[in-house]
């Protein structure tokens, strides 16, 4: 019969390292494939969430440069920080809800974030559903076979199906306007 350290044992992964000229056998006491397969649908979350908070300081940053810092607006700004809004961002494939800054004039006018507007037009989108579709997925199941890192919207069949007319009308109009050349 086995004892308790003989069991761990058998189960730690074995590695030769060298240290100094010397080959040393280090014990790795988990698993590590079977740690990471429990592991990885959190990494990516915590990928995810990452990247949406650098899509946050995108934002805010560019609210800076055109306001100022928070509670100090710059007077000469010509600009003034408007509270928040719903909006969303394109990333991984579909639509994420982010709450977007708004910034008007002090004549009261909005003022339209260039980082914003980039953030949501970026053709991530068009790519991500005409790579699905023309690879054989259905517009029906679409929304099953997009990572669900984070929780989003817009990829519904009837947005998918207008994704992917947008995407490929753009490459049938670049097919249809090039010369044809005759041997």
């Amino acid at each position: 019969m086995r004892n308790k350290y003989q069991r761990k044992e058998r189960k730690s992964i074995h590695k030769l390292e060298e240290v100094q000229g010397q080959e040393l056998l280090v014990r790795v006491p988990l698993p590590m494939a079977e740690v990471w397969a429990e592991m990885q649908s959190k990494v990516e979350e915590l990928a995810g969430q990452a990247g949406l908070q650098i899509l946050r300081a995108i934002l805010e940053n560019e609210v800076g440069r055109r306001v100022g810092p928070p509670h100090r607006p710059n007077p000469s700004a010509g600009c003034v920080r408007w509270g928040k809004q719903p909006g969303y961002v394109v990333f991984a494939g579909k639509k994420i809800p982010l709450e977007r800054p708004r910034v008007r004039t002090r004549e009261g006018q909005e003022v339209e974030l260039e980082s914003y507007r980039q953030l949501q037009q970026d053709g991530k989108l068009q790519r991500a559903v005409q790579e699905g579709v023309v690879a054989g997925l259905s517009t029906r199941n679409y929304g099953r076979a997009v990572d669900n890192i984070l929780e989003g919207y817009g990829i519904a069949k009837s947005t998918v199906s207008r994704q992917f007319v947008a995407a490929s009308s753009n490459q049938l109009r670049v097919l249809c306007e090039r010369r044809i050349r005759m041997p």
